[in-house]
């Protein structure tokens, strides 16, 4: 059994040089955990546990994702059915035509807006989506918007009844039985988890502040496509699920083996990324190994000595989750400092190329 001394070395060097305060890291194999733990210090007072609550930011979009292709399984909704025939208000937007296969592999046309997250409302927030005037050509990685639109589909196609976040909670968590995950906190949920929630630094022209990530609002509005929280080995049972073909470990379907293989199989593939600045090719809300258009600068890549197959998502300067099929591998790990995008990608390499190495997965 590896000591991980590469990993515990890859994250201390993030520590020193002021990256993050700890990291924590979930690491299995064929569906079986060979590491769950929490590196550092999450707070000044506490350590990083493998219980902290950590930020997942955009690691989370492929949970949403999920809970579509779901509802495409059940017949309530088809990937090439258009925001007209889903979100009828936004029939007289630039957006009408747009479908849900385009949302979930960003090449909708929308501009980069400000969705207002997390000061507005959900609805406000869909306001100014429907609001968008033009659309432009190309591809461009969507942080926000477009997920907050397969979000309100989520919504919709349940009739109102229910929240995007209480949907994902019943409809795709609790099957797989995760209950330690949340898309923004109620107010009891943040006090309770208060002790479990670690303290969050920004790195911005080389000075590192303290962030408010883990308060109001940040904490308790939900954004389908980067407020999730959880103790990451809760987003590596999820990866599992997909690497055995949509069956959890209790043996329970959460997704057929074929949506499955349409999520993880190529549906974008060698675009340059308007917002990515770089070719990347995609799966439906996946990202999938694109070391084939430069293995050093790939952004969110999973690193150098990853299978072909690997899928996953990183989320912005501060997490990483994928699943290499070859391997039967499944990486999830989580820092609780924003560094700049260079050095965040620096980071993300040198992390997953250390679990490889100390697994012996490499040549």
């Amino acid at each position: 059994m590896s000591d991980f001394s590469k990993t515990t070395s890859a994250v201390q060097h993030g520590i020193d040089r002021s990256l993050h305060t700890g990291v924590q890291v979930y690491v299995s194999i064929a569906g079986h955990c060979v590491l769950d733990t929490g590196f550092g210090m999450a707070t000044a007072k506490h350590r990083m546990t493998a219980s902290t609550v950590m930020l997942w930011r955009s690691a989370a979009k492929p949970l949403t994702a999920a809970a579509i292709l779901r509802l495409c399984e059940l017949g309530r909704v088809q990937l090439d059915m258009t925001l007209a025939e889903l979100i009828p208000e936004s029939r007289y937007s630039a957006i009408s035509e747009v479908t849900t296969r385009q949302l979930l592999i960003h090449t909708s046309g929308m501009p980069l807006i400000e969705t207002g997250w997390p000061h507005c409302t959900w609805n406000d927030t869909l306001d100014r989506i429907c609001a968008i005037g033009t659309l432009n050509l190309g591809s461009a990685y969507q942080p926000q918007s477009t997920w907050f639109l397969l979000g309100e589909i989520l919504q919709r196609l349940d009739s109102g009844q229910r929240s995007f976040d209480t949907i994902l909670t019943e409809d795709l968590l609790a099957p797989l039985g995760i209950d330690d995950v949340w898309c923004g906190l109620a107010g009891d949920h943040a006090t309770t988890l208060s002790g479990r929630l670690p303290e969050f630094t920004v790195t911005e022209r080389g000075a590192v502040a303290t962030s408010d990530y883990s308060a109001e609002p940040w904490l308790t509005r939900p954004s389908p496509g980067g407020n999730f929280r959880g103790p990451v080995r809760e987003l590596g049972r999820f990866y599992e699920m997909l690497l055995d073909e949509g069956v959890t470990s209790s043996g329970e379907t959460v997704l057929r083996a074929e949506t499955v293989a349409n999520m993880t199989s190529p549906h974008r593939t060698g675009r340059f990324d308007d917002t990515m600045q770089h070719v990347i090719d995609l799966g439906l809300g996946l990202f999938l190994d694109s070391n084939r258009y430069g293995t050093g600068t790939v952004p969110y890549g999973f690193g150098k000595h990853c299978s072909p197959d690997t899928f996953g998502h990183g989320g912005a300067r501060c997490a990483m989750a994928f699943c290499d099929p070859v391997h039967k591998l499944v990486v999830a790990w989580a820092a609780n400092g924003f560094c700049s995008e260079p050095q965040h990608q620096r980071r993300n390499r040198a992390i997953n190329e250390a679990v490889y190495e100390d697994l012996g997965l490499w040549k």
